[in-house]
């Protein structure tokens, strides 16, 4: 028996996955999209939006690569992007001495602005200036944010640059370029709304994802891949697959917890797939699932914990229901309709509440549902 890996088997919540498996149709939607607007010079916002550890990240870097391979080039950027024309062009890796002061634009020698006598002349606002930058170039460009959710978070964006962040992402957003630029935006359950603040809430055709766990083809996929070439076993996976997967409920985070483990006792046992090894593997990915779950909730005191507990207890594994009806028990548990709103809010930002298409919330895992009903309310009973 080898050591435990509590502290080795903390689950990345974020970043690409060495072995990625589905999620094919928004693959094959985006890739249309990449030709279609390549052909017209067009572009739009394409929104990934979900919970932590539903693999966003990963599904975006998939993207990217595919964006590519199609000829496009693929450029992260952050939310200041949009408002500080010396970011975009470093990001672009093109040189500048360009700063933001106010809503203006300062400037030395730069073929975006016009030299004064004294190399230092207001031309352009913000946004003109970001503008003109984007349209620079003919080549196809795709514009990466993830963890777009911050936007809409107060004093990112700051009050002065609202408008010109406003302007900026409605003329990508509209394909207004005369190129083709595509801003592709992942982020949590209030990404949506962050948009909208700055005018994005019409999404073209199949431009609005709302990612999901994975179908059981491709969880059991990702696990066996985790096993044979990470783990480096040449036996049968099947079982350990099969006692995997019946924990992880198509959740990448959640496969991340119980794989970690798993490669590590076949590394450290001849790559020997034993009875003992399934039992470690359950017992410690069950331990860093456990901790996830509380990692989410970190900052929410108990008695908020319990009254989301109250909240859901009655909603099927699955299920879903609406917002009112969350806030209503919220109340009853005594918190002010203030309270009630700025706990939803949180526990959407953080993934222990997510929301599905028509509007409606559920908690995004079973076993989740039954840790804050067990944890919080059952235990305590």
């Amino acid at each position: 028996m080898i050591a435990n890996i509590k502290d080795s088997n903390r689950p990345r919540d974020r970043g690409p996955s060495p072995f990625f498996h589905g999620r094919e149709e928004i693959i094959d939607n985006f890739n249309i999209l990449l030709d279609d607007y390549k052909a017209l010079k067009d572009g739009t916002t394409f929104m990934i939006q979900g919970s932590p550890g539903v693999g966003k990240t990963a599904l975006i870097d998939v993207l990217a690569r595919e964006a590519s391979d199609q000829g496009w080039n693929s450029v992260h950027i952050g939310t200041n992007t949009f408002w500080k024309p010396d970011d975009l062009l470093h990001r672009l890796g093109k040189k500048t001495n360009m700063r933001v002061t106010g809503a203006s634009v300062e400037a030395g020698i730069d073929k975006y602005v016009k030299a004064s006598a004294a190399l230092s002349v207001d031309i352009f606002s913000v946004a003109q200036t970001i503008i003109k930058i984007l349209q620079d170039d003919k080549k196809p460009l795709l514009l990466i944010l993830d963890e777009a959710q911050a936007l809409g978070l107060p004093g990112v964006v700051p009050a002065e640059m609202k408008g010109a962040v406003t302007d900026v992402l409605k003329q990508i957003h509209n394909g207004e370029m005369g190129r083709p630029v595509m801003l592709l935006t992942g982020g949590l359950g209030t990404t949506e709304s962050a948009l909208s603040t700055f005018g994005i809430s019409r999404f073209e055709g199949d431009c609005k994802v709302y990612l999901g766990r994975l179908d059981k083809a491709s969880e059991r996929a990702v696990v066996h891949d985790w096993l044979m070439h990470a783990g480096l076993t040449a036996r049968d996976t099947s079982a350990w697959i099969d006692a995997i997967t019946e924990h992880t409920y198509g959740w990448p985070q959640h496969i991340m917890s119980y794989v970690k483990p798993a490669v590590k006792y076949l590394k450290a046992n001849k790559h020997q797939m034993t009875d003992e090894g399934v039992d470690f593997v359950l017992v410690n990915g069950k331990e860093a699932r456990l901790e996830y779950y509380d990692s989410r909730a970190h900052d929410i005191d108990e008695h908020k914990r319990e009254a989301l507990a109250r909240a859901v207890m009655d909603v099927p594994t699955d299920s879903t229901t609406t917002r009112p009806a969350i806030s209503s028990s919220l109340k009853k548990s005594g918190l002010t309709e203030k309270e009630a709103d700025s706990l939803f809010t949180r526990a959407l930002d953080q993934g222990i509440i997510d929301k599905r298409k028509g509007g409606r919330y559920g908690i995004p895992i079973p076993s989740m549902h039954s840790w804050l009903i067990d944890e919080h309310l059952r235990n305590k009973s």
